[in-house]
């Protein structure tokens, strides 16, 4: 009439099962730190960091610890030469060989990690050296290139989109190249600071010698916004919603974190914005020539990991003879104060991992996803 209890126990057992099957479905992706480094005589490895140890650590930054022996990914080259790599969604992009573009160039490394698999992607355009002013709009990475005569420089996209298929094999979605029809008005490696606009489509670019310009993604359209004012920051900046700025590393090269106003996208922004910086000094290097080959201080690297929360990895030299170096990550959050200054907020979290490098060429690179 009820049928057995062996049955109603399975049921009510695979009930249980897809309830917590669909729970596990609508819960969010735990995001993790993952950094890229040049850490063993074959090549480069990324490591992923769970950002919750770091900040748990009691330690703080006593102590200097060991990535583990198990990377997530370990990219083999031949010649330990430098890699470059760049991230849109949950994938990480490797340049596997920046040396080499066009045709003579090795297929680019796509690492999936939310799924842990590896891609094969295209080949590199030529002109396109370094990434490191690449960023992402959506699902596409932009890169721009650096002039090579007789070609000029040219704004390229890759995303992953419908391709054209010879044949029944060949992959209708795949990951490719795609020129934007626009004339960028300077080069890539031009370039000393850029963001994007919250508006998800405006990136905003400021160079050593034309001021700053806007490129709307949606059109290709340039435009000049005043060849008087520059953005503030070193490298890319990152909009938070909470404190309704850009945030990023302060361009004079202080060692300090700063924040300014979201620009107009029009050309009416003529004057340098009003900028916060974080009296509260984060870096730990001191004022020492340190971006010059065989520095001490290697790299920075500021990397937003939302909620107004950021991450900020030092790379430094252990000595001044070696090749091998201390990376400092630091976890912290920002606010305002009730005068309107820029402070931290939260938690803080340090660690320090000691690396053995294989090349002088390269530094870190750290995403959050």
């Amino acid at each position: 009439m009820g049928g057995s209890l062996d049955e109603r126990s399975s049921c009510s057992s695979s009930k249980r099962r897809r309830r917590n099957n669909d729970h596990a479905e609508r819960l969010p992706r735990k995001q993790h730190l993952y950094l890229a480094v040049d850490d063993w005589e074959g090549g480069y490895s990324i490591h992923k960091l769970d950002a919750d140890d770091i900040l748990e650590d009691t330690q703080g930054g006593g102590g200097e610890h060991k990535l583990l022996e198990h990377a997530a990914i370990r990219i083999k080259t031949p010649m330990c030469g430098r890699m470059e790599f760049t991230a849109v969604g949950t994938n990480i992009l490797v340049d596997t060989n920046p040396h080499n573009r066009g045709d003579h160039a090795p297929p680019a490394v796509i690492y999936d990690t939310e799924t842990a698999a590896l891609t094969v992607g295209p080949r590199f355009p030529r002109g396109i050296d370094p990434l490191a002013t690449s960023i992402a709009v959506g699902k596409t990475i932009y890169v721009l290139t650096t002039a090579d005569l007789p070609h000029l420089p040219c704004l390229q996209a890759l995303s992953w989109r419908r391709v054209a298929a010879d044949n029944i094999w060949d992959p209708y979605m795949d990951w490719s190249w795609n020129k934007v029809q626009s004339q960028p008005p300077f080069n890539g490696v031009d370039i000393v600071g850029y963001a994007l606009h919250p508006d998800g489509r405006t990136i905003f670019m400021s160079t050593r010698k034309q001021g700053t310009h806007s490129l709307d993604t949606s059109n290709g359209v340039w435009t000049g916004l005043g060849d008087d004012w520059v953005l503030p920051f070193k490298g890319q900046a990152f909009f938070d919603a909470e404190l309704n700025a850009w945030v990023g590393t302060d361009r004079k090269g202080a060692g300090y974190v700063c924040c300014c106003q979201v620009a107009s996208r029009s050309a009416t922004t003529k004057w340098p914005l009003e900028c916060r910086v974080l009296k509260e000094k984060l870096f730990r290097r001191n004022n020492e020539e340190h971006y010059m080959e065989g520095g001490r201080h290697k790299d920075v690297t500021l990397t937003y990991m939302g909620d107004s929360r950021f991450c900020l990895v030092e790379n430094i030299v252990s000595s001044k003879e070696a090749i091998d170096t201390v990376l400092h990550v630091t976890l912290f959050g920002l606010k305002y104060d009730h005068m309107g200054e820029l402070q931290t907020k939260g938690r803080r979290g340090t660690r320090s991992y000691a690396v053995s490098k294989n090349t002088r060429h390269f530094s870190h690179a750290t995403f959050w996803m």
